[in-house]
């Protein structure tokens, strides 16, 4: 298990000698404007429900999730966050040999270890952007059983269009792709954009309510295959794992219709304005570089003498946390990532950057 993921507000808290309110988290991907409005006192008002079990197989939210995709609620599987799933999959799909799309999160890796599957990269470089051609993902995945790939990525932000996505797994119907769309209504317009709707019997997709609707602490994803493979992940299911908090909190989301569509507008033409100004303030500053991205989540490459240990230390000390991305694998040099909040916090850090950039 990587420890070096973002949002370890407790330990920086501890070291600073405050609480983890006064820490300014810019290393977690979470929505800046959410959580969306409502659901704190939904929330509060199902409180109660922890005192019975909640539904063993969390049917309703599933049913609920089904309608909005317009796809059967058999392909849908809900569980303990998309980590669940990721750690499943080496064990349901009996992988083998994995290749993982990278630089990208360490926990497909780390699914592979554990269950003795190899584990390669294909890896995108920084002077294409850390954009890579799904035609040539499908090439280099001769010999092996599995594909990871996060889209859109992280941490570069960069994304494969979904109608790219289908026409690279109906190229190789030999091969599992698992598609990762945690961050994807950042990007599209609507869920309908999901690789889901392809309904391709080689495609696994991860759907995550954590990141655009900032409930981390609840714990809640979605896998969504085929009938074929969701009868072999639910060999691995527990029972009872969406708990009972976090069934309501998903209800509240996929019952809002409009208000929580209109949530999901604001924060995508949020995230664009926003990202648009930090990025071309950063474009003005010596020993920084950015990349474009198209999620809220910013990648820059550091140039010497900085280091992107240096620069944490630095903000740390000023009790921001951003994400040091030395360890993933696939990034060569000193590279940190950024993730948006509001205005005012923003423009903060880019003050910071200022001061403490050389």
């Amino acid at each position: 298990m990587i420890i070096g993921h973002g949002g370890n507000i407790y330990k920086l808290a501890k070291d600073l000698g405050v609480t983890p309110a006064e820490i300014t988290d810019m290393s977690s991907n979470l929505n800046p404007l959410g959580p969306p409005e409502g659901l704190m006192e939904h929330l509060a008002s199902k409180l109660s429900t922890i005192v019975s079990l909640p539904e063993v197989d969390a049917g309703h939210i599933k049913g609920l999730l089904a309608g909005k995709y317009g796809i059967s609620p058999s392909t849908i599987l809900a569980g303990n966050g998309t980590t669940e799933f990721i750690y499943a999959i080496p064990r349901a799909l009996g992988t083998k040999r994995a290749l993982i799309v990278g630089p990208t999160y360490a926990d497909y890796r780390d699914a592979c270890e554990m269950y003795g599957a190899e584990a390669d990269f294909l890896v995108s470089q920084k002077e294409n952007a850390f954009c890579m051609d799904p035609k040539d993902i499908a090439e280099a995945a001769d010999g092996y059983d599995t594909v990871f790939l996060c889209n859109p990525n992280n941490p570069t932000g960069t994304m494969v269009a979904a109608e790219e996505i289908k026409a690279m797994a109906e190229s190789r119907p030999d091969i599992r792709f698992v598609i990762d769309e945690s961050y994807l209504p950042f990007a599209c317009d609507s869920y309908a954009e999901s690789t889901a709707r392809y309904g391709l019997e080689n495609v696994v997709v991860l759907n995550s309510m954590s990141k655009v609707f900032r409930i981390p602490g609840l714990r809640v994803g979605f896998l969504i295959a085929s009938d074929a493979l969701i009868a072999e992940f639910s060999k691995y299911v527990l029972p009872w794992s969406v708990n009972a908090m976090a069934q309501a909190a998903v209800d509240f989301i996929l019952s809002g219709g409009e208000a929580i569509d209109t949530f999901l507008k604001e924060t995508r033409a949020y995230v664009k304005e926003e990202k648009d100004r930090f990025v071309a303030a950063l474009e003005k500053m010596p020993g920084i570089t950015p990349f474009g991205a198209e999620t809220y989540f910013v990648i820059c490459e550091l140039a010497a003498p900085n280091t992107a240990a240096a620069l944490w230390t630095a903000l740390a000390e000023e009790a921001i946390l951003i994400r040091d991305c030395t360890n993933f694998i696939g990034l060569e040099g000193e590279f940190v990532r950024f993730s948006l909040k509001d205005k005012e916090t923003n423009t903060r850090l880019l003050a910071l950057l200022e001061k403490h950039l050389r």
